[in-house]
């Protein structure tokens, strides 16, 4: 029986391929800000004999996890999704998914402060966290990809806030023509997105990695990456988003609280996770 919205936990680690912090910070997550609700785990590893196969460290442990949240999906077949990940390596099954139960009607905002847009031959550290859009536009590893639902197109796509990329990723977005949306657009409040209903398109994927926020100003984020923006206008972006377009998912990526402090920072931006299924 198909489901009108899924709340997903997959707490992988191994995409980040140091420690099991993004692990411990999803299960805190969890414990603290999901409880009486309804959600679905996918069971991830903990074995920390990472190795690097196909250039992709991890990678046994990744196939095998992705294969079950594809499982997931097919059994309980949302039409909305909420995606709490411990790394952004966990994108690949639900938007693939999403965007194949929407025949392609689907636009993806990247907010991240990197690209993800590495091969496994092009990145520099094999860490699959690096790598996830550019599996999802259909480059990487076969065996991977032959897992996932469907393949975006470089139309489909917007990294909104990034800063930091690897050369590989630069030739690859203007290779493509990949829209990027400068930190200055949300820090002042002006982010036009009217491209997204010119290109025909009415359903919106909101990936969050933390990192693209300021560390200086929201610092509970796996890698603190400069110059980003306040939680205050993001969180101003993500209500215009929902009034003008349908929200078919969004996920919240690589959360590590400081030392001591738990996760009641992003109260905020779970409640606006957890309203997709109030509009299901």
């Amino acid at each position: 029986m198909a489901a009108a919205y899924l709340t997903m936990l997959f707490p992988q680690w191994q995409g980040y391929g140091k420690n099991k912090n993004p692990y411990y910070s999803v299960i805190l997550i969890r414990d603290r800000l999901l409880k009486g609700l309804e959600f679905a785990e996918i069971d991830v590893s903990l074995d920390e004999g990472l190795v690097k196969e196909k250039e992709i460290i991890g990678y046994s442990h990744i196939y095998a996890q992705l294969k079950e949240a594809v499982s997931m999906l097919e059994q309980k077949k949302p039409q909305r999704i909420f995606l709490i990940g411990g790394d952004c390596g966990t994108e690949l099954a639900p938007v693939s998914y999403l965007n194949k139960q929407l025949d392609g009607d689907l636009f993806v905002l990247w907010f991240d402060a990197h690209g993800d847009l590495n091969t496994p031959e092009s990145s520099p550290s094999k860490a699959f966290h690096g790598m996830p859009l550019r599996f999802l536009l259909g480059e990487g590893e076969k065996s991977i990809l032959d897992l996932c639902f469907s393949r975006l197109l470089p139309g489909q796509v917007a990294l909104v806030g990034v800063r930091d990329l690897d050369k590989a990723e630069v030739n690859f977005i203007e290779e493509k023509n990949i829209i990027t949306l400068p930190v200055e657009q949300v820090r002042s409040g002006k982010v036009d997105l009217g491209f997204i209903k010119e290109k025909g398109l009415s359903n919106i994927y909101i990936h969050l990695d933390l990192d693209v926020l300021d560390p200086e100003l929201f610092p509970h984020m796996l890698l603190p990456t400069p110059k980003g923006f306040d939680l205050e206008p993001l969180l101003g972006t993500l209500e215009m988003l929902w009034r003008k377009y349908n929200v078919a998912g969004y996920s919240i990526q690589e959360y590590l609280p400081r030392k001591g402090e738990g996760p009641e920072q992003l109260q905020e931006l779970i409640d606006f996770g957890l309203r997709l299924s109030a509009s299901s």
